[in-house]
């Protein structure tokens, strides 16, 4: 496998109940994960994108959070309904989704 263009980062921190700031876990991220990974292979992006599952992105209150790296790139907010639009115009035009971009607040 070449060295890959894009690397994926899916938070699936989770947090006790009751959290103020919530977690990416309470929002369906393994779920959000298992599906991007099934679209990028889907698309023939498994040579060119690593979709990975990591610990938290300091951005809880705004999970699912999704960064894109070397891309700089954070989305917030993210469900399953966005993963089509992340995978074409992103992954595979290199054109970020300024909809779905995380806010400028402080990090978490």
């Amino acid at each position: 496998m070449p060295k890959p263009e894009r690397h994926v980062l899916v938070c699936l921190n989770a947090r006790p109940p009751g959290n103020p700031k919530g977690s990416c876990a309470d929002k369906g991220a393994e779920a959000l994960y298992d599906a991007l990974r099934d679209r990028v292979k889907a698309r023939g992006l498994g040579q060119r994108v690593i979709v990975n599952r990591t610990s938290c992105l300091k951005h809880c209150s705004q999970g699912v959070t999704i960064a894109v790296q070397p891309d700089n790139v954070w989305y917030a907010k993210v469900t399953e309904a966005d993963l089509d639009e992340i995978c074409e115009k992103h992954l595979e035009q290199g054109e970020p989704v300024a909809r779905l971009s995380m806010p400028d607040i402080p990090w978490e």
